[in-house]
């Protein structure tokens, strides 16, 4: 028997979600405030952030 190196890839898919208030007259005018950046979002590392991973495809072969 041979050793054989063997590459596995992993491809995922994560969601990130958060929930934040805005002050506006109405709910579309509080999503155009986020959709054009008038409103501030919380920081990439926020930890309010809540995030998921799934597990899309996995592949082997030859490394």
């Amino acid at each position: 028997m041979a050793r054989h190196r063997i590459r596995i890839i992993h491809v995922f898919r994560t969601t990130r979600s958060i929930e934040i208030e805005v002050e506006a007259d109405d709910e579309y005018d509080a999503r155009e405030g986020v959709s054009s950046g008038a409103v501030d979002t919380p920081d990439f590392d926020d930890p309010r952030w809540q995030t998921g991973w799934d597990l899309q495809n996995e592949e082997m072969g030859p490394a």
